[in-house]
């Protein structure tokens, strides 16, 4: 049903102003979204909205919808209800343990690595892949932790008065970095 109501308001492209997706079951945060740049009014209440789709994945892209009017509440993510973490072990592969190195060299431009890259394209193609961790803002493969950080909405947004933060999906390389985290970023829980 709610897959109906958004291939709908893609039909409508630029020209669509309203999306109301209220009590529809949905358990992430529409993917589509970005590609509606007129969307001035979303309504997701009372879903069972627990994740935020990896496509909005940081405050630019958020932001970038131009959103006047967010209507979120009854949803799981919004309630900012923590759940202990158990800490594991980070034990990495060796193509993770590479893959970091390589990334976090090119990074800070080191001369040797970013000759040598050019002649290995499958080398390339795997750190394509990486991310940046939110945290110590190094180089990773591998998702370690999906995380939300809530952070206050647009002040030109209309909201419910109850609505003080909006989640934004976050990616965090390794526990000693959760661990190290400011107190709006919550761990996602896979239950």
């Amino acid at each position: 049903m709610a897959e109906r109501l958004l291939i709908r308001a893609l039909k409508g492209g630029k020209n669509t102003k309203i999306v109301i997706l209220n009590g529809k079951n949905i358990t992430k945060m529409p993917s589509v979204l970005e590609k509606l740049p007129g969307l001035k009014t979303l309504y997701l209440q009372n879903n069972q909205i627990s994740k935020v789709c990896p496509e909005i994945s940081n405050l630019t892209q958020f932001q970038d919808l131009k959103l006047r009017e967010f209507y979120c509440e009854g949803n799981p993510l919004f309630l900012k209800q923590p759940v202990s973490a158990i800490k594991q072990e980070d034990i990495w592969s060796l193509q993770e343990i590479t893959s970091r190195f390589i990334m976090n060299q090119l990074a800070e431009k080191n001369p040797f690595l970013m000759k040598a890259i050019k002649w290995y394209p499958q080398v390339r193609s795997i750190i394509s892949q990486g991310r940046k961790c939110a945290i110590c803002e190094k180089f990773f493969l591998t998702i370690w932790l999906e995380c939300v950080e809530f952070f206050p909405p647009s002040k030109n947004w209309k909201i419910s008065r109850n609505l003080q933060l909006v989640p934004l999906r976050i990616l965090i390389c390794s526990y000693k970095c959760f661990y190290q985290r400011n107190p709006n970023i919550f761990g996602i829980a896979q239950v």
